[in-house]
């Protein structure tokens, strides 16, 4: 690690993830931050089935991961699609077409990762048109959540505000994964139905039903 070669003390394993992304573009600059983390995450990586179930079975797929998965996961399929990584590209979404909105920016476009605390911080006005896209998108369908624990401040709040519109018109969403018990009775007061699933598993099976795969 970089940070750890020019400071030998610097313990890395007591920090989060933020904290090493402000501390590393302290040290040199944001601009170099982003292009190093993007350095670091493959391009060419082979699609998870579930990934390829993904994209047949669903129009439109939220992400805050930045890798390329469900690009390649499209590209297999042949389908066409238009990624949404940062704000600029709310105004192309479509209800035509195959829609990828990828919240903390993708690894091939290294400007527009959501990495330091800044980013996170100033994302409600940064990303004001991008955040108006995924709240329509939540509001007027059945969301699945998948592979997703629900700690992102900005569709938690997003969440939220919908709850408070809509009270109790508000759609039931659905949480795919391994909760205890507690975690499902937050989720539920949230309006979120658990399913106890293995994702990837629940994601081929899904893809079966809906006759697309």
């Amino acid at each position: 690690m970089q940070i750890k070669r020019d400071y030998p003390s610097y313990d890395y394993e007591s920090r989060s993830v933020e904290d090493v992304c402000d501390e590393y573009a302290a040290l040199n600059d944001r601009i170099a931050l982003v292009d190093r983390l993007a350095a670091l995450i493959p391009q060419d990586k082979t699609p998870q089935e579930s990934h390829v179930a993904s994209v047949k079975t669903f129009r439109f797929i939220v992400t805050t991961n930045w890798d390329l998965l469900f690009e390649a996961a499209y590209r297999k399929i042949n389908q066409h699609y238009q990624v949404l990584s940062q704000d600029a590209d709310a105004p192309l979404f479509s209800y035509d077409q195959h829609n990828l909105l990828k919240i903390h920016g993708s690894a091939d476009h290294p400007v527009s990762l959501v990495a330091t605390t800044d980013d996170y911080e100033n994302y409600a006005e940064t990303h004001a048109r991008l955040l108006d896209k995924v709240a329509e998108l939540l509001q007027n369908n059945t969301v699945l959540f998948v592979g997703y624990g629900l700690r992102d401040e900005h569709v938690r709040h997003l969440l939220s505000r919908i709850r408070r519109n809509r009270q109790q018109w508000t759609r039931k969403a659905f949480a795919v994964g391994f909760y205890d018990e507690v975690r499902t009775k937050l989720l539920a007061s949230r309006q979120i139905e658990a399913i106890n699933a293995d994702a990837d598993d629940f994601l081929t099976e899904l893809a079966v039903q809906a006759g697309v795969k």
